[in-house]
């Protein structure tokens, strides 16, 4: 086993001890410093959960344990100043008679956890339906909010910063499909994300969160898509890594779901086609926890079919073919074409990320010459097959 997978698994077990309310010893021997374990900690968004716990940690390196403590005060902090313009946002929203929804990271910080910053995450997930796009979008100017610079290729979110109290710039990713691929969107259908919503008071008197069943389902998804594709993680992309963090939903999640959650998360899942997906990542949450899931309803999961364009959306696609499977998926007319046309007139930024060294092309000609690529890509697997 490498360094990273000795050091995951060390955490891991160290986890399931703090869970049972026992002292952790320091077992990471001379193979690894103390630094690589904390770069571990930080991926798996774990530091102010190890830091409430941290008289269980005794034996931990102090430098260790102080950096832990200095990025727990920062994860505080960034909680609390980021509820204050995520309240001021839905306010407004409320004001304006717009419904929301808020999925993901903070959803789950503020139904879950006592604690809402434990539950680490660098945005907040803001579901509205496309019909208010443009007022929301007057109201987040209204309050400070400025877009960032997306990523080309998203065509049903768009992210806004805030600058809060100069230490932190907050970010709200603004969806009007809770999937951004046309694939996943029968997974996740916008219908049931409003109409099974609760209310999230703990976060803010008007704010909803998707049910038990879509929430489970949505952080599978999320976790399948990051083992695939990779996470955003200190400047580098990781893949294939299973975050603690998610282990922690999951398990928190199980725990709070009634029989009739479970119900509906199996005969939605059985529906769509992705009932081993969730199997697996709950058998990863066995390993990394030893929580125990229903044993039938776990059966049940990984015994069903898997929807062959969802199990080859996640068999690491080209974008190229990523593109066609979303292109066949997409409903209606007008959803193909602007999906043509994102990926046939993509901005100038994108283009000048993918020819650097063609800075003083007109953006016309770098358009040309990227669908003349494309197109002869296009032709060579057209040949080959």
């Amino acid at each position: 086993m490498s360094a990273i997978t000795d050091i995951d698994e060390f955490l891991a077990a160290t986890l399931r001890a703090l869970r049972a309310g026992h002292n952790v010893a320091w077992t990471i021997g001379a193979w690894a410093q103390w630094s690589d374990v904390w770069t571990r900690i930080e991926l798996h968004g774990l530091p102010l959960l190890l830091h409430e716990n941290r008289d269980h940690l005794a034996e931990w390196p102090r430098e260790l344990i102080d950096r832990i403590a200095e990025e727990a005060r920062l994860m505080v902090l960034w909680e609390t100043t980021h509820k204050k313009v995520v309240c001021e946002l839905l306010d407004a929203l409320q004001d304006a008679e717009i419904d929301s929804v808020i999925m993901k990271g903070t959803a789950l910080a503020y139904s879950l956890h006592e604690e809402p910053a434990v539950r680490r995450r660098g945005d907040t997930d803001l579901l509205i339906k496309s019909k208010h796009r443009e007022r929301t979008r007057e109201i987040l100017r209204q309050l400070g909010w400025y877009r960032k610079p997306d990523p080309h290729g998203l065509n049903y979110q768009e992210g806004w910063l805030h600058d809060a109290a100069g230490f932190f710039a907050h970010a709200v990713d603004l969806h009007w499909e809770p999937s951004e691929r046309a694939v996943l969107q029968s997974v996740l259908p916008l219908d049931m994300f409003f109409e099974a919503r609760e209310a999230l008071p703990a976060l803010h008197e008007a704010a909803n969160r998707p049910d038990w069943a879509m929430m489970v389902l949505h952080g599978v998804i999320n976790q399948k898509w990051h083992e695939v594709h990779g996470y955003d993680a200190e400047h580098e992309r990781l893949s294939g890594t299973r975050r603690l963090i998610w282990s922690i939903d999951f398990d928190l999640l199980a725990s709070s779901m009634s029989a009739d959650d479970w119900n509906r998360l199996v005969q939605h899942c059985l529906t769509q086609g992705v009932g081993p997906l969730v199997a697996q990542a709950l058998r990863g949450v066995e390993d990394d926890l030893c929580t125990q899931f229903p044993k039938d309803e776990l059966e049940q999961l990984e015994n069903a079919r898997l929807d062959r364009d969802v199990a080859l959306y996640f068999s690491n696609l080209d974008g190229l073919s990523q593109f066609w499977l979303d292109l066949r998926k997409s409903q209606g007319l007008g959803a193909k074409l602007h999906l043509v046309r994102s990926r046939l007139l993509p901005p100038r930024g994108h283009l000048l990320e993918k020819y650097p060294a063609a800075q003083k092309w007109p953006t016309f000609a770098l358009q040309g010459r990227m669908m003349i690529e494309t197109t002869g890509r296009i032709l060579r697997r057209t040949v080959n097959r």
